[in-house]
């Protein structure tokens, strides 16, 4: 091959996954932080007069799940490092547990007009079916992790560093653990499916079970959300994160996301 031929030849430019991660995810966690924000301003600000605290938190977070993701690829520096995925998938994941948990149904026992014999048991009850449910989500991954072929499979072992294919390893985790879900995944489906619409859907049932009644639906219909979001996080935690963390120092090697 001639020198002119070598030069035109362009050099094939090395994927960065965490980059692409952060351009999939950023807008899911825009979303539902935007709706959060809107959602609070509506009912808890205008509807309530609760202040404005719980909408300024929502656009708050908004800038940092919109650009968090893209501030960890840039620190990044298309390494491909599983950490940094780690770390966007966790944004977006707490962006669903904020709008779900947080404001769906924490915001309503905190903020909603109620007797206070109402008020401390339902928030005192969604704490401790939220940390019930991480540690169960923990023991699950932990036994996956350190029980089964797991690690063996998902984790290649490329000499002088370890691949990761985040697409093949979900397969494989689905496969050997036995994690359970807080509720069928239809159900699921359908949540994620009228969440959009919760702030036409506040208006509209207002109108008929009054704004109360449509808070403690939307509470009850958004705890199950909320639990899959933390298990989802506890999950990314482990297995996209600590566990890189613990290969890279025990072997020396860096684990990268490869496709």
């Amino acid at each position: 091959m001639s020198r002119t031929e070598s030069i035109s030849k362009p050099r094939q430019q090395k994927p960065n996954h965490v980059l692409a991660n952060a351009k999939k995810v950023a807008p899911m966690a825009l979303i539902f932080t935007l709706l959060a924000a809107g959602f609070s301003y509506l009912v808890y600000t205008d509807e309530l007069s609760v202040g404005s605290a719980p909408w300024i938190i929502g656009m708050l977070l908004a800038l940092f799940c919109a650009g968090g993701p893209f501030v960890v690829a840039f620190i990044s520096r298309g390494s491909n490092a599983l950490r940094a995925c780690g770390i966007v998938v966790t944004v977006a994941m707490f962006a669903v547990y904020y709008f779900f948990g947080i404001v769906c149904y924490f915001y309503y026992f905190l903020f909603s007009p109620m007797p206070a014999a109402m008020h401390w048991p339902g928030l005192l009850g969604g704490i401790a079916l939220t940390a019930r449910w991480i540690m169960l989500a923990y023991k699950s991954v932990r036994h996956t992790i350190d029980k089964t072929s797991f690690v063996a499979k998902a984790f290649a072992d490329n000499g002088d560093h370890y691949a990761y294919n985040i697409a093949e390893a979900g397969k494989l985790y689905e496969r050997f653990n036995s994690e359970r879900s807080p509720f069928p995944k239809v159900l699921m489906y359908v949540v994620m499916g009228i969440a959009p619409f919760y702030l036409i859907l506040s208006r509209l049932l207002s109108e008929s079970f009054g704004a109360n009644g449509v808070l403690l639906f939307l509470a009850v219909l958004g705890m199950p959300m909320s639990l899959w979001s933390a298990g989802m996080m506890v999950r990314t935690y482990l297995i996209m994160i600590a566990l890189p963390g613990k290969l890279e120092r025990e072997t020396g090697k860096s684990v990268v996301v490869v496709e």
